[in-house]
């Protein structure tokens, strides 16, 4: 029988798997649970993971973690992924609070003009990647004011980015240059203290989120 993380059938493993499938497939990911041999990669060797998703050239492996596996340690899946590029080991606990997205309520448009003024006060002080992190929170703000709903799931920025363009808030250029920064925040969210955004990466996303509050008037206090 093949090794796997797989843990015996439960509610909340069900739960889970229904859960993550979801979140994949809303972002564009093809998603199989209990995956054949046959669709899986050879470095992966015995090791079967509870589903996968794929999109593009990224693949992310998911295993449902809820004790300790007797077939193989956490550690020892891991090592499998070591250096490679096009797939990453997603590891979940099956009926965890961290399942549960957050529910986000909108911004104020007057509150998000007051933290722009202050992204820009960080910029000209020279805080170019605090700025260009906490933009990137304001661009989804932007969004989630813009909406009619009263709450919101967190989202991921390449879907702030296509709800932005889908819904007319930005052109397509700017929908191109956004999306050409997605991996900038990526790589500084996950600690490459090698990457170095430009002041214009900034801009770039400030002015989108400009755009997308141009048509809400200021509010006065």
């Amino acid at each position: 029988m093949a090794a796997s993380a797989r843990l015996s059938t439960t509610e909340a493993e069900t739960e889970t798997l229904k859960s993550l499938r979801a979140r994949f497939e809303g972002e564009g990911f093809a998603f199989t649970t209990h995956p054949r041999s046959a669709e899986l990669p050879t470095f992966l060797g015995s090791y079967v993971p509870d589903a996968i998703a794929r999109r593009g050239g990224l693949n992310v492996a998911i295993a449902l973690k809820a004790g300790p596996s007797p077939r193989r340690t956490l550690a020892g899946i891991r090592k499998l992924f070591d250096g490679r590029r096009d797939w990453k080991l997603h590891v979940v606990i099956p009926g965890s609070d961290a399942q549960r997205p957050a529910a986000i309520a909108p911004a104020d448009p007057f509150e998000i003009r007051k933290s722009l003024r202050e992204m820009r006060d960080l910029l000209s002080g020279g805080h170019v990647r605090s700025a260009f992190v906490m933009s990137w929170s304001l661009l989804e703000a932007a969004l989630r004011s813009a909406g009619d709903p009263k709450t919101f799931e967190p989202l991921t920025p390449g879907t702030v980015v296509q709800a932005l363009a889908m819904n007319g808030l930005v052109d397509a250029e700017t929908e191109g240059r956004l999306r050409g920064l997605i991996d900038v925040r990526k790589r500084i969210m996950h600690g490459d203290l090698r990457v170095e955004p430009s002041p214009s990466d900034v801009a770039i996303i400030l002015s989108a989120i400009e755009d997308v509050l141009g048509a809400q008037p200021p509010k006065e206090t």
